[in-house]
């Protein structure tokens, strides 16, 4: 039986499959198998994958198109490896990377998943760096995706026995919804490391999908009404609709939202679901920056805008003051 199994779900990727096979089979750790999942591609993808005679390699294609979430269950059932890895069949994964990801679980066996750092090549050239800390990945996940997921490799015992598997309803941020769940039972951590390269391109399934916004916002109030159980729906609703969406358009709102986030603060000393200290700096940063960027929108410049702020302002550090006048 493999150590790992990875699974890369393929879908009209022959442009750059063999490219994304190849950076696998040329990983340092060798103990895997590397579960190709096409899901019923109408290009030459199936050809791209036979051309490789490596018996490491599994293919298996589904009878009818089931869409990416179901596809990668499909390849939860068919691992036998004590860790899953993940791998998109269009990236490439440097050759260290699954070396040093299972020497990481193994010497920790009190983190249960652990993804690396992204570099974006092709349209987009930016760095991905998550929280290592997986106090800080459980605080992160109230605003977006704590894990990048094509670069995660997990402990597949811990996602059975909790029954984390991926959902297809919250397609496009199907790995959002799913790192969500998992933080109530898993550790989960992000190495610093660049050991996967991300390719950016106009054919992949980006946050520009009309969905994800909305799935987002699903995920973030099952979340915190998850995590925090004491707030009422309408508290946790105002929260991610005001604090997390950034949506700030008057003096009264910027109050409010500084109450929403207090209400945070105070409901998690019940539950400690939440790092307090860590919970009340990360909340704070958040709020100094929408405090921030909405004095930026009125470009204070006299005595009459500074009198109108001033209460705002006050809210802000130093710094920040500095910086609204002299930037």
């Amino acid at each position: 039986m493999s150590s790992v199994s990875i699974l890369m779900p393929v879908y009209n990727a022959e442009l750059y499959l063999s490219e994304a096979i190849q950076s696998m089979l040329n990983q340092t750790y060798t103990d895997f198998e590397l579960i190709i999942l096409d899901d019923c591609s109408t290009d030459n993808s199936a050809a791209v994958v036979h051309a490789f005679s490596d018996t490491r390699i599994v293919y298996h294609r589904n009878e009818v198109n089931s869409g990416l979430a179901n596809n990668l269950n499909t390849g939860l059932k068919l691992a036998k490896g004590k860790y899953i890895a993940r791998m998109d069949g269009d990236d490439i994964s440097l050759p260290h990377r699954l070396q040093t990801q299972v020497d990481f679980l193994e010497s920790h066996p009190d983190i249960d998943l652990c993804s690396c750092a992204m570099q974006m090549f092709g349209a987009d050239n930016q760095l991905w760096i998550r929280d290592r800390d997986p106090e800080q990945v459980k605080i992160t996940m109230m605003f977006y995706s704590a894990v990048l997921h094509a670069s995660s490799v997990f402990r597949r015992d811990v996602f059975e026995k909790n029954n984390l598997y991926y959902n297809q309803e919250t397609f496009p941020a199907e790995d959002y919804d799913l790192w969500a769940r998992a933080a109530f039972y898993c550790r989960m951590v992000n190495l610093p490391d660049v050991m996967y390269l991300y390719r950016m391109h106009r054919t992949q399934v980006t946050s520009t999908d009309p969905r994800s916004a909305e799935k987002c916002r699903e995920i973030q109030i099952r979340y915190l009404s998850e995590a925090l159980p004491i707030l009422c729906e309408e508290v946790v609703v105002s929260f991610v609709d005001g604090f997390i969406s950034h949506k700030i358009r008057n003096i009264t709102e910027i109050k409010d939202v500084k109450n929403q986030y207090l209400k945070i603060i105070k409901a998690n000393i019940s539950v400690s679901f939440f790092d307090q200290k860590l919970l009340k700096i990360r909340l704070n940063k958040y709020f100094q920056q929408l405090v921030y960027t909405f004095l930026q929108q009125y470009k204070i410049r006299n005595f009459r805008n500074l009198i109108q702020y001033w209460d705002v302002m006050l809210e802000l550090r130093p710094q920040l003051i500095v910086k609204l006048f002299f930037r």
